[in-house]
């Protein structure tokens, strides 16, 4: 079993970790790390390191390429069981919650997915058989 695990300032990853849990149901490998003031993002990090074992997949999911949390989960990087991805968002959580990658080009495939869901969503006016109305 893949252990995930999604890092962010603040409370943007348990929100996250709880937005996940609301539609996919509880989620044991799952867990959520933020950053709060007067953190330091290397200390998280290492506790993190601390825990990861060399027999188990651990991917990391953080918010902000280039954050302060991403750069510094970098140095896990160093673990060969280790995958680190960032921006993460509420469609590619779930996706790697449900179905986590196990090769780059899943990897590929899930962040393609997590792409389409950016869209700019308007509202079109469409006539229906009085020629008014929305939809």
């Amino acid at each position: 079993m893949t252990r995930i695990i999604f890092i962010s300032h603040n409370q943007l990853a348990a929100g996250l970790k709880a937005a996940v849990e609301m539609i996919a149901g509880p989620q044991k490998q799952l867990e959520a790390h933020g950053l709060m003031p007067g953190e330091k993002p290397d200390d998280i990090i290492q506790q993190i390191r601390q825990t990861i074992q060399p027999e188990q997949q651990v991917l990391i999911l953080a918010d902000l390429v280039g954050g302060s949390m991403c750069n510094a989960a970098m140095a896990l990087l160093d673990l060969p069981n280790v995958t680190l991805l960032g921006g993460m968002n509420l469609a590619l959580a779930l996706q790697v919650v449900l179905t986590p990658p196990q090769s780059d080009k899943e990897i590929e495939h899930v962040l393609d997915q997590a792409k389409t869901n950016l869209q700019h969503v308007i509202l079109k006016k469409v006539a229906n058989n009085d020629g008014d109305g929305f939809f």
